[in-house]
């Protein structure tokens, strides 16, 4: 059932009310060091003006990679944002606030040099407060940059281990990929394979889940007694290509001579792929399809791909995802705000939004939050708040906490699959794995998929 702007509105502010309630006087800090008291100045600096008090528009940041392997998350998140914006402003309305929210976009390109020129560029304009950037290469680049100048950075998709630092200004509304790559682990253990071979986007992203994904299948391996092995970063036998590849002749070539060994040695059946990468999945299968033994294995992809508009709607790489039975992880669990985003991105855009563009909508509204609860446009006391408020929040990403690195704390994980419909492709949901219980349930269409029901 879809939930009306008004519910939705009285919602947020019932929420508001318990939040003032349960915060009283203090605040947490991001370190959870303690309880600190508030205290306001009587002249803030917006981003606009200076008042007492927030008054006018106040400006929030939103880094996208609108162009480059990542465009169609970020159009995705574009319009998620905008809804947001819509949505919270009209909460502030009804509350009688004296200041609206609005979200300035900039593309970065998935480009970490532009990504550090947008923010540069946006805070010259008073921006102190951004959503994004998406990918941890660009996190990594613009982090010296927000620390130095105290601007609070919410990303809704870095995931890097290597960017899990306490005590800084950036926040991410994502799990760090460690928790991915367990759930990729389960899931590629649970459907029979065991000699998994990498290949991996070679920056701080793709490095640091292909080592997460390598730790978790090597320890479940251990732990069955059965004999196996990740060809990956650890061991030097993966294949790593630079970010900026656009042609994958070479690198197809080599993934099918070492797959092509493997089955001979093991089957078909006992080897896959392990791909980490994003939108130039799309030209990588245009080369590795001309390879026979390339489609006869399991292929496991990562939040890179899942849910990827360029997947469905390129014929070439949606036969060959759903021919290989290819799934793809992102996190999260089902929320009732979901349905209500989701259909205004498939009405916009045709297709279903990946779990960050729900956690790009539940960041605006928590900053919205915050900034009424603080009543002045300071990233630091901002930040401060943000640690206690995600505790009693429950968004469009579910229930979730932060923790001692400003990341999300822990998260399941949904696999996503791509099936013909309609003479088209879409993505349906292949199963769910519990960060809980650490098991894999996957649904019954995936399970006919592989006939094994």
């Amino acid at each position: 059932m879809e939930v009306s702007p008004m519910s939705n509105r009285v919602a947020y502010a019932l929420l508001l009310v318990f939040l003032l309630i349960g915060f009283g006087l203090g605040y947490m800090t991001k370190g959870g060091e303690g309880v600190t008291t508030v205290t306001k100045t009587e002249t803030v600096t917006s981003a606009v003006s200076q008042a007492t008090g927030l008054s006018g528009e106040v400006y929030i940041g939103a880094l996208l990679p609108l162009t480059g392997p990542l465009g169609s998350f970020a159009e995705n998140d574009m319009v998620v944002l905008k809804l947001a914006e819509k949505d919270v402003n009209d909460w502030l309305e009804q509350i009688g606030a004296k200041w609206r929210v609005k979200v300035l976009f900039e593309d970065t390109a998935l480009d970490p040099k532009q990504a550090l020129d947008k923010v540069q560029a946006l805070h010259s304009r008073g921006v102190k407060i951004f959503i994004g950037p998406m990918a941890s290469s660009e996190v990594k680049e613009v982090k010296g940059y927000a620390d130095a100048n105290k601007l609070l950075m919410i990303s809704q998709s870095s995931t890097s281990p290597a960017l899990a630092i306490p005590n800084d200004m950036i926040y991410r509304f994502c799990p760090p990929d460690e928790f991915q790559g367990a759930a990729s682990a389960r899931a590629t253990f649970d459907l029979g394979v065991r000699y998994v071979v990498a290949v991996w986007r070679g920056d701080a992203w793709g490095d640091g889940l292909v080592d997460s994904y390598e730790r978790a299948f090597t320890k479940l391996l251990g732990d069955s007694g059965e004999k196996g092995e990740v060809l990956g970063k650890g061991n030097g036998k993966g294949i790593r290509y630079d970010p900026d590849t656009k042609e994958f002749t070479t690198i197809a070539s080599q993934l099918a001579n070492i797959v092509k060994e493997l089955v001979r040695e093991h089957g078909a059946d006992k080897v896959g792929v392990y791909y980490a990468g994003f939108g130039e999945y799309v030209q990588f299968v245009a080369a590795a399809s001309q390879y026979e033994v390339l489609w006869k294995v399991r292929w496991i992809g990562s939040d890179g791909t899942a849910l990827l508009g360029d997947i469905q709607t390129n014929e070439k790489a949606a036969k060959f995802s759903y021919e290989t039975k290819f799934i793809s992880p992102m996190f999260g669990t089902p929320s009732p705000l979901q349905e209500r985003i989701a259909s205004e991105v498939k009405r916009q855009l045709g297709r279903l939004p990946e779990s960050y563009a729900y956690a790009s909508y539940d960041a605006l509204w928590l900053v919205a939050v915050a900034l009424n609860m603080v009543d002045e446009y300071d990233p630091v006391s901002v930040a401060k708040v943000l640690p206690s408020l995600t505790q009693r929040w429950y968004g469009a990403t579910g229930v979730f906490k932060l923790n001692e690195n400003g990341d999300r704390a822990f998260s399941d994980y949904m696999f996503w699959m791509v099936v013909p419909s309609d003479g088209k492709y879409e993505w349906k949901l292949a199963g769910g794995y519990s960060y809980e219980t650490g098991s894999v349930t996957w649904t019954d269409e995936f399970l006919k998929l592989i006939g094994r029901k």
